[in-house]
């Protein structure tokens, strides 16, 4: 194999395979104007991949910084250190995360760059051996070129038309699921509340009320949107390959839970502070709330019993799933407003639940009576006109 020439007469899936098949270790340089990427092969296996500065410096910094690996503060004294005393990034992160996170970052790192290279389509190339190449096997762990490129030829493929089937790169892109002014301050569950992340999230209650559920890859890309970030931000911010990243902005796109907006001023009206306390303060009275009285639901009336005849368990399943949304959706409200709804549809005009979603399997609205600080939920069932079918959350005994 020649040692440089020029991608247009020999592609890069061309010479990854022969590097790989003579076993070669050393280094692929690959230059297009401005872009590069250099390739770091021991025996034939891939063992580190990077990009330019810049480019691996947004990335390194979006992934630590978004998914709260490293503070803003810790950040700044680590790059400053980088530049003073000229030493690689991962040398400096050994000391600050876990080894197990350091190997996921690396590994992200090669495979993204690697991908990317195999959209190149012009450019020049250079091999150069390195004899008695040494580096840290603990956590650059040699990776199978026929793999990489089995994936990465793939990707290659569907990149070009997932990327026009979304905004542009440098869109900003918020969430949109509580409301226009989304915090995650306020998507958080009351103080003291056991459980973290998205599971422990408003927004996954709200969402899971909708009836939707999402991916580990969405999931990936949504908690680290924050107050938002360009679509090329949440790429380098995300746990997870760029092309994994992009198919879950284009899905929540799809789905409304996310949504371009223009970017918002980095500094926050004055006051904005106490609004938050103000959020806070309500959040843990409500806590005090829900132990003081709870959410009782009155029998009604005692005396009535539950009749199965004419109606299928499977409706009967999804009459109680659906109550129990419902029952979900109350509470969601009950957090966002400080108070119970007027009626079932305040939950629809709030977009806490679909229109869909207040009927019932026999396409009857879903009842809900109040009665002083106490409310029933529950289902007239297959007749409308029968009190003897109704279904209830919880079901009457």
């Amino acid at each position: 194999m020649a040692l440089q020439g020029n991608l247009e007469d020999f592609n890069i899936l061309n010479i990854f395979q022969m590097i790989k098949l003579e076993g070669k270790t050393g280094r692929l340089t690959l230059v297009d104007n401005d872009d590069l990427v250099k390739v770091t092969f021991d025996k034939g296996s891939i063992i580190y991949a990077e990009g330019t500065a810049n480019r691996d410096e947004a990335r390194i910094r979006g992934t630590l910084v978004s998914n709260s690996l490293v503070s803003v503060d810790e950040w700044a004294r680590l790059k400053k250190e980088h530049d003073d005393k000229l030493k690689p990034y991962w040398e400096l992160l050994a000391k600050k995360i876990e080894a197990q996170v350091l190997i996921e970052l690396i590994k992200r790192q090669v495979i993204d760059t690697v991908y990317n290279s195999m959209r190149w389509k012009r450019g020049n190339y250079e091999f150069s051996v390195i004899k008695g190449l040494k580096y840290n096997d603990k956590v650059m762990r040699p990776m199978d070129v026929d793999a990489l490129l089995m994936e990465g030829c793939r990707i290659a493929d569907e990149w070009p038309k997932l990327v026009t089937s979304i905004p542009p790169m440098d869109t900003f892109i918020v969430k949109n699921i509580i409301g226009e002014d989304e915090d995650d301050t306020l998507a958080s569950k009351a103080v003291g509340q056991k459980g973290s992340g998205y599971k422990a999230s408003l927004e996954y209650e709200i969402l899971t009320t909708r009836g939707v559920e999402l991916a580990d890859s969405d999931v990936a890309v949504l908690c680290v949107i924050g107050e938002g970030k360009t679509v090329k931000e949440i790429l380098d911010s995300a746990r997870q390959g760029h092309f994994d990243s992009l198919e879950a902005v284009k899905r929540m796109l799809g789905l409304n839970i996310i949504k371009p907006a223009k970017k918002k001023r980095a500094v926050k009206a004055k006051g904005s502070g106490g609004k938050l306390v103000q959020y806070l303060v309500v959040l843990v009275l409500l806590v005090v709330v829900f132990t003081g009285l709870g959410l009782k639901f009155v029998s009604w009336p005692a005396t009535m019993e539950k009749q199965a005849r004419g109606m299928e368990n499977v409706q009967k399943l999804q009459a109680v799933a659906g109550l129990k949304r419902i029952e979900k959706g109350l509470r969601i409200y009950l957090k966002l407003n400080g108070k119970l709804p007027g009626s079932i549809h305040d939950l629809v005009s709030t977009g806490i639940v679909s229109t869909a979603n207040i009927m019932d399997p026999w396409k009857n609205p879903y009842q809900l009576k109040f009665k002083d600080d106490k409310f029933t939920l529950y289902s007239t069932g297959p007749d409308t006109f029968l009190a003897t079918d109704d279904i209830y959350i919880p079901p009457l005994t």
